[in-house]
């Protein structure tokens, strides 16, 4: 048991839970004494080792990440055999469970949304892929500001992590269970479960699955086990959320199709061009078009004629 022990220059002090990345230790640097979440493997990282090599990368990577929406991941360190990822502690409340309690207002989904799409623009800016976006690795403190957690930390197995041998939770903090169940999974883009890797459009569809639910007020993918919970990503379409709630503008609803389109080719390109969007809608302004939709000019011609000579574009 670490609890309550020194490990490197950290004094572990409770078991807990942060985002989509299992546990980790609530720890104080014994001489910054500023507190820390420590991610603990049970190997040293090194080079050596393809998988390994990659998860340093993504380590380093997150690291040059200076972002008000993004929480801190630090260069990892060691002890021993064992590798101590510093990670920023977040206090706050889960979107998970926020979105237990029921739909949320259309002013905090969008401010949330605007936080977390600023945020996924700068890791994709620095060329940064977060690969897990979920309603667990999002974070809002009471004044609704949001932390988005898990940077780097994509390729770490289940297997690479630190076991520790008290199985009690006398010194930790009360883990609920994840909400939804698999949440791990239930976020992931039709491509992913498909087994294709992470990119700018998938990290979309992710964020685009949270904000449907905080409008709904009810987790979207909840089976049973995996193949069921990835059966309903792929085949399920879901209604407009103006059909699921009603006073909801269309606007949402057409933005929420940019972002849940299982055609990845069909969803927003970038999260710079959702932000524009999602401007419109906190200023008020129609979405016509999505910002990465085309007006066709041949239908713009005719509107224009059609108005000219005061014709109904209804007809």
């Amino acid at each position: 048991m670490i609890i309550g022990k020194n490990l490197g220059d950290y004094r572990i002090l409770a078991k807990t839970q942060l985002g989509e990345s299992g546990f980790v230790y609530k720890a104080v640097h014994i001489a910054r004494r500023q507190t820390y979440a420590l991610k603990l493997l049970s190997c040293r990282l090194t080079e050596e080792h393809p998988q390994e090599r990659q998860i340093i990368r993504e380590l380093v990577a997150a690291a040059k990440l200076d972002h008000p929406n993004i929480a801190r991941t630090y260069p990892p360190e060691f002890s021993g055999q064992l590798t101590l990822i510093p990670l920023e502690f977040i206090y706050g409340q889960n979107l998970s469970a926020k979105i237990s309690e029921g739909a949320s207002t259309l002013d905090f989904t969008l401010r949330i949304a605007l936080q977390a799409a600023q945020a996924v623009q700068e890791a994709h800016d620095q060329g940064l892929v977060h690969g897990r976006i979920t309603s667990n690795s999002l974070v809002a403190s009471g004044d609704g500001d949001l932390k988005m957690v898990d940077f780097g930390l994509d390729s770490i197995s289940d297997e690479m992590l630190f076991a520790d041998s008290d199985n009690g939770w006398s010194h930790g903090y009360f883990l609920a269970p994840p909400r939804p169940p698999l949440s791990r999974f239930a976020y992931l883009a039709p491509e992913r479960v498909q087994g294709n890797p992470a990119d700018v459009r998938s990290d979309l569809f992710s964020l685009g699955v949270v904000l449907y639910e905080l409008l709904a007020g009810q987790f979207l993918f909840e089976g049973e086990d995996r193949q069921e919970l990835f059966r309903q990503i792929q085949e399920r379409d879901l209604p407009k959320i103006s059909q699921v709630r009603s006073g909801i503008p269309s606007a949402w609803s057409k933005l929420l199709r940019g972002l849940l389109d299982k055609n990845p080719q069909k969803r927003y390109p970038s999260a710079s061009s959702l932000i524009e969007d999602l401007r419109k809608l906190n200023y008020g302004m129609p979405l016509d078009l999505l910002s990465f939709e085309k007006r066709d000019p041949s239908i713009s011609r005719r509107s224009f004629f059609r108005r000219f000579v005061g014709e109904d574009e209804t007809e």
